[in-house]
């Protein structure tokens, strides 16, 4: 979703500044706020311009809401058959983001995604950040999701559709025994992946799904065009809602996540917090100064805060924690 606009007080604004505005006004309205947590918001409000703006907004068109017992939003929000359970601080959030979009037109045409950050509150399965769960599906499929996933499970006569609200999954197909053959799909923003036989995993990533296929064979197949791709055994790819994107090599490392592990390769500092930034709350920053700095190793998924305070043991940099929500990788001031 980075890099999507959406409008607030009638000037443009990134779509991941306009969810962290939502986040925090959740987080407040939780009624469980830490003094770290009041601390880190009053913080990001002043980061940036667009914080503060993306703020004033949101607090305003949620101002009656703000008044509202949680538990009567709650009730009226979610109260429906069969509903599954949420927590408080999700159908907080979930309300958050239904004052804004509902009441106000703020995403209006401009953002497709909003809708699936409602949706993951109210998914058949999800994991919280930092959270790793697996089960077994009524075909005897096993599946595992990572850190801030959902996913709903739509098994018919025809098909077993698997839907991919937000995240990550990795799956092993079971072997189909009811007659007619049913396929086993995954469906997407973008479109859907076909198992042909398979161990694959299918990521919902910015603007694109990305697929790596550990055995057997996956064909991607756009929501909108003609074109599709097969992917074979140790090979990656994705599509966008238009078309399908090359197919690449890919290796096991990618899903050291099932592990408890994120293995890097001389990976660019950036995209290495924005990986560990999947499995922490709060905001972890990189200045440009540093973003290109290449880090190798294998790292443990359950202690993040370790991981980021042995940063300046390999690399040229301070890692500022600002709070315990909020931590900036910077380049190293002299001493």
């Amino acid at each position: 979703m980075r890099g999507a606009t959406v409008y607030a007080q009638g000037q443009p604004i990134d779509l991941d500044i306009a969810m962290q505005a939502a986040e925090w006004l959740a987080t407040l309205m939780s009624g469980a706020t830490t003094p770290a947590e009041k601390t880190a918001w009053q913080q990001w409000r002043q980061a940036h311009p667009d914080h503060e703006r993306a703020w004033k907004h949101i607090e305003s068109v949620s101002g009656g809401l703000r008044e509202l017992d949680a538990q009567a939003s709650r009730k009226a929000l979610l109260q429906r058959p069969n509903a599954l359970p949420v927590s408080r601080r999700s159908s907080l959030r979930l309300l958050a983001w239904a004052s804004t979009i509902g009441l106000t037109g703020w995403f209006g045409a401009r953002s497709e995604y909003a809708p699936d950050f409602a949706r993951a509150a109210l998914a058949d399965l999800s994991t919280g950040v930092g959270e790793r769960r697996e089960l077994t599906l009524p075909d005897g499929t096993r599946l595992h999701l990572n850190s801030g996933s959902a996913v709903n499970i739509r098994y018919t006569g025809t098909q077993r559709l698997l839907q991919l609200v937000q995240g990550e999954v990795f799956i092993a197909t079971a072997r189909e025994t009811d007659m007619p053959y049913r396929p086993f799909l995954v469906e997407t923003t973008h479109g859907r992946a076909q198992a042909l036989g398979t161990r694959y995993s299918v990521r919902q990533a910015d603007g694109s799904t990305e697929v790596a296929v550990e055995e057997g064979a996956v064909r991607l197949l756009p929501r909108q065009g003609d074109g599709n791709l097969l992917l074979r055994a140790g090979q990656g790819g994705g599509m966008t809602a238009q078309q399908v994107l090359p197919a690449h090599a890919v290796s096991p490392d990618i899903w050291a996540w099932r592990q408890g592990l994120l293995l890097a390769d001389a990976m660019p500092l950036r995209d290495f917090l924005h990986e560990l930034s999947r499995y922490r709350h709060g905001l972890l920053g990189c200045d440009d100064a540093v973003a290109g700095l290449r880090i190798s190793g294998v790292f443990p998924l359950a202690d993040l805060d370790a991981v980021l305070l042995s940063l300046p043991d390999s690399l040229p940099v301070d890692v500022r924690l600002r709070t315990r929500y909020w931590v900036q990788v910077e380049a190293r001031q002299q001493r």
